[in-house]
Formats: structure tokens, C-alpha cells, sequence
């Protein structure tokens, strides 16, 4: 009796340690992950910036005239005024024009009644086809000479191409002036271009422009895309190439025509992409170098490779591979891991502890 109390004492206290070991022992992960350093990746720049002098000018600026003769009777409008396309800016003395309408629409009507009547005959038979076609002939010239003298009226009225600044009138009212005189100077308000003039060594890199900035030192601080229109291919007296560009964004607020300006031309001088990692970032494997990036959604590492360009001085690596500048990849301890392990970050150290040393 004695013998199995012991039995079931030694039973009872073996099993409470039992339960006791299982809930004071520490739980065993398993998988665990290990704190690494790490790095993003820097994307390198692969364009030259080049800066050359340029000056904004008016998309358009060009000299109104007539396109008859004449004394002007009014100019509508004075120098520096806003107009808009197709506003009548000047007008020359329509008299003799109207007086001159007048007579050709008269045989105009004449001709043309003849014509009619011609015609109804000669479907009759009652007139040769000589005759009719004399008739038809005789009838598109008065109505040639018609429509021209009614566009001459209509020319007496000068009008806008387009909206834009009245810039300088050269004639007042009164004076009489000859078709095809220059009028009115009218500058385009609504279109600026710039134009620069650039060496023969940087022509012939054109196919490698990447893209273009405008800068004024009238307004310091500000900056506009522009469009490449075109680029000229005759050198001028000084051995430059013009090159004229269009403005990507209504700046007009800001610059006006005759403004000096700076043009940023931005040049490839690299088809590749290259990255900058540090140079303890790369290992050795197969032959080939490779580096480990952390898959972002469950901290797991992958080998990419990549391949060295140079080495700087400060112990950076320019290399060149499967890599994008958002990527996280470790850059040290990288020989003792596996791929897909999983890997933790380790923060980066505050002010108050400078150095990781807490």
C-alpha cells in the first residue's frame, strides 16, 4: 500500500513538471529571420546638361498691307493694343472700289440675262452652238471680273491673321499707299518661341537630345519645358546652328517677347542604365556577380545579378543589371545567406544614437 502511494506521488510530481516545463519554455520559431544593413539602390544620371543664350521672340511677327490701292480712311486701332483675329485694324477709302462693283455687277446682271435667254433658244434650236458658246464664254468673264471687283471692296478692309499686339503703324489716315505696303507690325501674343544657336560638335549630337529647359534671368528661379520645332541646318556667319523651340506650357504671364534667356539641353551620353550600390553589397557565385535584394511583401532575399562597370575610391560600385532604383538590397554579411531566407531590416539609428551604438 505504502509502495504505490510513492508510485502515484512520484506519477503526480512528474507530470505537474511536465506541465510546468511546457509553459515557462520559450516558443521556437519556426523560421526565424535574421537583422540585416541594407542600402536602396541610386539610379545614376546618364544625361549631360549643356546651358546656351537664347532670346524669346513672338511665334509670328509680321507686316499687315493691303492688297489694293489707296488713301487710308481710318486705322482702327494704336500701338501696343490687344486684337483679335479678324478685327478690321485698318481701312482704306472704299469709294472708288464700290463705284467700280457697281458697274461690273450691272453688266454682270445684263450678261447673264442674255446668257438665259441664249440658252432657252439654243435648247430650242434656235441658235448655233457657236453662238451659245460665245454667250457661255462671255458670261464667265463678267463673272470672273465680278467676283474680283467684289474682293477688292472686301480688301479694302484690313483685317488680323490671328490675335496678337499691335507693334508699330507705319501709315496714319490720309495717306495714300500702294498695294502690298506695309501697314500695321503685328506680333503673335498667343505663341513664343525661343531660339538659341548652338556649336557644330553639339549638332551633330542632336539625335542624343533628351530634353529641354527654358530659364530667364528676369525671373530667377523659375524654369519651362520646351518643344524642339526645329533645328537649322546651315551654320550661320559664326559657325552656329539655330535651333528653335516652342513652349510646352502657357507661360505668357511670365515672359514676353525680346526677354533674354537660357536654354538647358539635356544630352544622352549613356543608352545603358547604371546604378550605384556599395561595393560590399556584391558577392560571388558561379563565376558571376550578384548582390541580394528583399522582396518587400515577405521579407525574403534573391540573388540578381550584376555586372561592375567601376569602382570608386569611397567604395561604390557603378554596375549595370536587373536592378531598379526602388530596390532594397543588403550590404553586408551578404556571404553567409540563402536564397529566399528571410531577413529583417535593421532601423536606422536615431539622433540620440548615432552610431547604432544602443
Amino acid at each position: 500500500m505504502t509502495k504505490n502511494l510513492i508510485r502515484l506521488k512520484t506519477a503526480a510530481v512528474l507530470i505537474m513538471s511536465i506541465i510546468f516545463a511546457s509553459c515557462h519554455s520559450p516558443q521556437v520559431n519556426e523560421e526565424s529571420s535574421v537583422f540585416v544593413k541594407t542600402s536602396q539602390v541610386k539610379q545614376l544620371e546618364t544625361t549631360l546638361t549643356k546651358n546656351y543664350p537664347a532670346r524669346i521672340r513672338a511665334a509670328s511677327d509680321i507686316n499687315l498691307s493691303f492688297r489694293v490701292a489707296g488713301p487710308i480712311l481710318k486705322v482702327n486701332v494704336n500701338e501696343g493694343e490687344q486684337v483679335e483675329k479678324g478685327d478690321v485694324v485698318a481701312e482704306i477709302d472704299p469709294r472708288d472700289y464700290r463705284i467700280q462693283l457697281q458697274a461690273t455687277e450691272a453688266k454682270y446682271r445684263e450678261v447673264k440675262a442674255e446668257v438665259e435667254r441664249i440658252t432657252a433658244l439654243y435648247n430650242k434650236d434656235k441658235v448655233s452652238e457657236n453662238d451659245y458658246e460665245k454667250a457661255i464664254s462671255g458670261l464667265k468673264q463678267v463673272t470672273a471680273k465680278y467676283h474680283a471687283h467684289q474682293n477688292a471692296l472686301e480688301d479694302t478692309r484690313l483685317k488680323a491673321p490671328f490675335a496678337g499686339q499691335i507693334n508699330k503703324i507705319f501709315f496714319d489716315q490720309g495717306e495714300t499707299v500702294d498695294a502690298g505696303m506695309p501697314i500695321i507690325s503685328l506680333i503673335d501674343s498667343q505663341q513664343y518661341e525661343i531660339v538659341t544657336h548652338i556649336p557644330a560638335q553639339d549638332y551633330l549630337k542632336k539625335e542624343n537630345f533628351s530634353g529641354f529647359i527654358c530659364k530667364s534671368a528676369n525671373l530667377p528661379g523659375l524654369e519651362w519645358p520646351l518643344e524642339l520645332r526645329n533645328i537649322v541646318s546651315q551654320a550661320n556667319l559664326n559657325g552656329l546652328y539655330p535651333v528653335f523651340f516652342t513652349l510646352k506650357t502657357d507661360s505668357k504671364d511670365n515672359i514676353l517677347p525680346g526677354m533674354s534667356a537660357e536654354v538647358l539641353i539635356k544630352f544622352m551620353t549613356d543608352q545603358r542604365i547604371l546604378f550605384e550600390i556599395p561595393l560590399s553589397a556584391i558577392f560571388e557565385k558561379t563565376g558571376e556577380s550578384k548582390v541580394w535584394i528583399i522582396n518587400k511583401d515577405d521579407g525574403t532575399i534573391h540573388s540578381r545579378n550584376v555586372e561592375i562597370e567601376r569602382i570608386k575610391s569611397s567604395g561604390i560600385a557603378i554596375v549595370n543589371g536587373d536592378l531598379k532604383k526602388s530596390d532594397i538590397l543588403i550590404s553586408a554579411g551578404v556571404h553567409s545567406l540563402k536564397e529566399g531566407q528571410k531577413v529583417r531590416q535593421l532601423p536606422a539609428p536615431t539622433k540620440s544614437n548615432v552610431g547604432n551604438l544602443m
